[in-house]
């Protein structure tokens, strides 16, 4: 078993959870027994990845992992950018989203269902949205093809931290606060912001599948939950230092412990929880939000 330390990752960065799911997610197929805990005994905390795979190994299996195409549901509109507005076009939307499910590949399949839930719908019957791509401009369109890197790329910037590069908005999902603002890389309009990390942009894609929504339950009636979702509008996510793998996390990320008004110390402390960060979506344009550094409420 190797320990790779990711002293890039940041506890307080809105992506961190989603990334580490994603990474989590991509490598057990390979390594069954693959974890991550953040290591507080020396020195700033730090992301822990233990596996059997190497850096080299761990870079190849992210390049060769599927994700899904875009193009190949048969959407009831055509080349749409979003799911709900094609859906809408339909009578029924709640059957429409469940045919797609029903002819759609497997990877496509996870796509429908970490985009929306059919638990959950408007009041014109289309299935609710999942609040993690607030950020995009559009649910379909962040998961367009990505630009093509090489597995020493994706090396390269596990070990060192993501390698930003002029890119597209909505890319990054609106959850890379450090290159999602006005002025410095990304330009001064909103319609110019984005940056694109290969390593990020393939992590996020494949957390945001292993993180469906689900339907939750709240004064007034239902809403889009699951992990992460604190409420309509903030995401919460901890720091924790027990080994998690893939199914562990996704049940970390959903603890109530994590997403009530004021989390409490002994009861986080009892799941092995050492923190806990909230951030609500700050909105840059009429299409795009994004999820600044969070604030740590436990």
């Amino acid at each position: 078993m190797t320990a790779l330390e990711l002293r890039w990752m940041r506890g307080d960065a809105p992506y961190m959870a989603i990334a580490t799911q994603g990474l989590l997610t991509v490598l057990a197929p390979s390594d069954p027994g693959v974890t991550a805990r953040w290591s507080t005994v020396v020195g700033a905390p730090t992301l822990v990845l233990e596996t059997t795979l190497d850096a080299g190994q761990i870079a190849q299996t992210m390049l060769d992992a599927p994700l899904p195409d875009v193009a190949a549901v048969a959407w009831p509109t055509r080349d749409p950018q979003a799911l709900g507005p094609s859906l809408a076009t339909t009578e029924d939307p709640q059957a429409a989203y469940r045919l797609l499910l029903e002819t759609s590949g497997e990877t496509e399949r996870r796509l429908l269902r970490a985009i929306a839930t059919d638990q959950v719908v408007d009041a014109n019957g289309v299935p609710a949205r999942t609040r993690l791509l607030r950020g995009a401009k559009s649910d379909l369109s962040a998961f367009g093809r990505l630009r093509r890197t090489t597995a020493a790329a994706l090396e390269a910037e596990l070990r060192d931290g993501p390698d930003f590069r002029p890119g597209k908005s909505g890319t990054m999902l609106g959850l890379v606060p450090e290159v999602q603002t006005f002025g410095g890389t990304t330009g001064r309009e909103a319609s110019g912001v984005g940056a694109e990390s290969a390593l990020l942009a393939r992590l996020l894609r494949h957390g945001i599948l292993a993180l469906p929504p689900t339907s939750a339950v709240q004064r007034g009636g239902r809403r889009v939950g699951g992990p992460l979702i604190s409420d309509d509008r903030e995401l919460s996510w901890p720091r924790w230092s027990v080994p998690c793998g893939p199914k562990a996390l996704r049940v970390l990320l959903g603890l109530a412990s994590i997403h009530v008004s004021h989390p409490k110390p002994e009861a986080l402390r009892a799941t092995g929880i050492d923190a806990v960060f909230r951030a609500a979506p700050q909105q840059l344009s009429t299409t795009v939000s994004v999820f600044r550094w969070g604030r740590r409420v436990a």
